[in-house]
């Protein structure tokens, strides 16, 4: 029987919330939470879903740090030895700057009619770049365009985020979903996660979406200290 692997805890971390398949293998002060997995089962989308709500479960009785979506173990040990033992000191310091922080995510999608507008408003000149015959002139036309929609996009939504912002102890953009999107996360304290949804609620001028608390891997730090999140891309689930 292998092991699939969640997320980081401490070992005293509950886990009344994720239901019986949940497991700890402990070591030390640390734990992986962790669902048996037969031998040949191959993981599928279903599985992603559970997955993580374990970890959405998980965060809500203290700090988690989640595991790729698809890491798997043959055995306790394997887990206690390559996963907990070697980043020790690195686990036991992410788990205590998370204590109490939740990560949330905040899409904005903006109309493109309005967007467009917007950007001849602000630049005139932009009418005439559409009018060229040549291909080529065309094409670079295209770009210029759609380089002046994402700068516009982007101070757009830092605007409009800003009581967000306010609230929260950092903030990162994420890669862009579809052109007329900005994708946010914010690392805000679990009990600021009402004021985060209303101040989301009441942003104009975009369709506005709040998804959280989730654990905060878009702020976990390696052995450096450098940012070892990678792009929401890489899986459906983000991790």
């Amino acid at each position: 029987m292998r092991l699939q692997l969640h997320g980081v805890v401490r070992a005293a971390h509950p886990l009344g919330r994720t239901g019986t398949s949940s497991q700890v293998v402990v070591w030390e002060d640390l734990a992986v939470v962790v669902s048996p997995l037969p031998d040949g089962r191959v993981l599928d989308q279903q599985d992603g879903v559970r997955h993580l709500e374990i970890l959405s479960e998980l965060v809500q009785d203290g700090p988690v740090l989640p595991m790729r979506f698809g890491t798997v173990a043959a055995e306790e040990g394997l887990v206690r030895t390559e996963v907990l033992a070697p980043a020790a000191a690195r686990l036991r310091a992410d788990l205590d700057r998370l204590e109490g922080l939740v990560e949330v995510h905040v899409y904005l999608r903006f109309d493109e009619s309005t967007a467009l507008r917007a950007v001849y408003d602000e630049h005139p000149d932009q009418r005439e770049l559409r009018g060229h015959s040549n291909l080529n002139e065309r094409i670079r036309a295209g770009e210029v365009i759609a380089q002046r929609l994402v700068e516009w996009r982007r101070r757009r939504a830092k605007a409009l985020l800003a009581p967000v912002s306010a609230l929260a102890r950092e903030s990162t953009s994420l890669e862009d979903g579809e052109h007329t999107d900005e994708r946010w996360a914010f690392l805000v304290g679990q009990y600021e996660m009402t004021a985060v949804r209303i101040a989301v609620g009441a942003i104009k001028g975009a369709v506005a979406e709040c998804v959280g608390p989730l654990p905060a891997y878009s702020f976990l730090t390696s052995s450096g200290g450098e940012k070892t999140w990678e792009p929401a891309s890489q899986s459906r689930w983000g991790w």
